[in-house]
């Protein structure tokens, strides 16, 4: 059977297109559908890691691939995105919170390479990058759908926007703590739920918002409350020292 190593790396790169094609409808001012294509990337992402591990086609240029990718739909674009949607209203909020992104995950992706060879297998040292980036994308899209037109629930003002930036904030220093986190399940049946959850966002705006706000609960719950739930460090712990 001829070797297809090359398949992983494919959906990798496809997911850099769809990365780059969120700055593009940014800079065009739809950032509902950039928000969408943020979690599309999510989706490849998880695609490519799961086929490599089942086909045991893993090789370094795909793990460094992989990284570019990490850097840009998570890092890049969500930062590009809070600047873009905050700089007409609040031009230095937006700038400084866009640079924090960026530099946060940055950090956050050397560190992982450099003390996690075995790429977050064994379980994550400070909140995965992905989090933040599906929090920004998903309250973006709510308040972007048409679905809520309440002014006192923007991003760009109000109590909502200021309590959205906050936490985006501590996910920020959260990034690069030293908090431990367990890998997501990636049984077949979860994937297929976060796939069928994405989806849905392109679906009529009652049910996308629907989807979007159960998205930012499983976003919350992992980041905030799943690191200290009963059992989970020494779980962490035990898969570290396996």
């Amino acid at each position: 059977m001829p070797k297809m190593n090359w398949i992983p790396s494919l959906i990798t790169s496809a997911a850099i297109v769809v990365a780059f094609s969120a700055l593009v409808v940014i800079d065009s001012g739809d950032f509902a559908l950039a928000a969408k294509l943020i979690m599309i990337c999510l989706i490849l992402d998880g695609l490519d890691g799961i086929t490599a591990r089942k086909l045991k086609m893993s090789t370094n240029f795909g793990a460094e691939l992989d990284t570019f990718l990490d850097q840009l739909a998570y890092g890049v674009v969500p930062a590009f995105l809070v600047y873009t949607l905050l700089s007409p209203y609040y031009p230095a909020l937006g700038w400084a919170l866009a640079i924090v992104t960026v530099l946060s995950g940055s950090a956050r992706l050397a560190r992982f390479r450099v003390v996690d060879p075995a790429r977050g297998e064994k379980g994550y040292l400070g909140m995965p990058i992905t989090v933040n980036a599906g929090w920004v994308a998903m309250f973006v899209f709510m308040t972007e759908s048409g679905f809520v037109e309440d002014p006192r629930f923007q991003l760009t003002g109000g109590f909502l926007g200021w309590g959205v930036w906050m936490i985006s904030l501590i996910f920020l220093i959260l990034q690069v703590s030293t908090v431990r986190y367990r890998k997501p399940t990636k049984t077949p049946l979860m994937f297929f739920a976060g796939i069928v959850a994405v989806l849905l966002l392109f679906t009529r705006v009652d049910v996308a918002f629907l989807s979007a706000l159960l998205l930012t609960v499983y976003g919350v719950y992992y980041a905030l409350i799943s690191p200290w739930m009963p059992g989970q460090r020494s779980k962490v712990a035990a898969k570290r020292q396996a």
